[in-house]
């Protein structure tokens, strides 16, 4: 039986040292993200033998990730098919990447079922696109944030631990604003742990006021592959609805100017959400896939 035990921070450089490039560009797999969730996801992980093995739990079900090293690929998925019968459980894994799905075919042949997830989809974007928002095809997102930006004495502040509680204070107020589910109720609880181990993270982020309150922020980390930015949280007042297109915006004129790309997570299969991040024009869909052993 692997020897789980759970995330912690002094983890980071040894979960980031495995990451592979098949999974690089994927916001499940960035160290902020991993150790945020980790206690609504249950997430554990072992190393053993130069592989590392991570296991979550989401929507219920408990799967594993496809293994990561660069030793015998198959003698790994035979360690984690033994842990699984070890533990009574049944054998899934979760964010499979594409590049990854002939691997776990070749070792479990006809027993394995695939399916492709396209609520958990992230959207990749060129940093540019979103900086500058110049041509047709985003004329309506330019004249959101104008209109914001003429109608409101707003100032732009990165995150610091100056602002970081009063951050968070607007944070629960938007929680506190919108419909009570199980979902959002994890998702405050991840918001307050990323907030309360910001700067050991390695997260960063900026906010907007007007007149001097906060209205809106955004929050993220740099990818391990040196080019993607991931923005993990983005939260707007109800009372300044164009301060979402422009908190997009401006994060990414002002500070996100050394990423390529911007990946701004999945839509979790919410339509309203796949409209918007839809409408800002993609580069990459980062496809994921759920595999179960039958």
């Amino acid at each position: 039986m692997l020897d789980l035990q759970h995330l912690k921070i002094q983890h980071k450089g040894l979960i980031e040292k495995y990451i592979p490039r098949q999974c690089s560009k994927m916001c499940d797999f960035s160290f902020g993200n991993l150790y945020a969730w980790s206690a609504a996801e249950h997430t554990e992980f072992a190393e053993k033998d130069g592989f590392l093995y991570l296991r979550s739990t989401f929507n219920g079900v408990t799967s594993y990730a496809v293994p990561w090293g660069n030793g015998d690929i198959h003698k790994a998925l035979a360690e984690v098919q033994k842990d699984a019968v070890e533990r009574e459980a049944d054998l899934s894994f979760y964010c499979v990447a594409e590049e990854q799905l002939p691997v776990l075919k070749s070792f479990f042949g006809d027993k394995l079922v695939v399916k492709e997830q396209r609520d958990y989809f992230d959207y990749v974007y060129l940093r540019e696109n979103l900086a500058t928002l110049k041509g047709r095809k985003f004329h309506s997102k330019r004249n959101h944030v104008n209109s914001f930006c003429k109608k409101y004495n707003y100032v732009y502040e990165e995150l610091s631990e100056n602002n970081l509680r009063e951050c968070l204070d607007f944070s629960h107020s938007w929680h506190i604003q919108g419909e009570s589910t199980q979902r959002l109720e994890a998702e405050r609880q991840v918001i307050d742990k990323a907030f309360r181990n910001f700067t050991k993270l390695g997260l960063s982020g900026a906010l907007l006021r007007v007149d001097g309150q906060i209205v809106a922020y955004a929050m993220g980390e740099p990818m391990i592959d040196g080019e993607t930015y991931c923005v993990h949280f983005e939260k707007a007042s109800p009372s300044y609805p164009q301060a979402y297109a422009a908190i997009n915006k401006l994060f990414a004129e002002n500070s996100l100017k050394n990423y390529k790309y911007i990946n701004r997570e999945d839509d979790a299969g919410v339509e309203g959400l796949r409209k918007a991040k839809t409408s800002y024009q993609p580069e990459i869909l980062v496809k994921k896939y759920y595999a179960k052993i039958i």
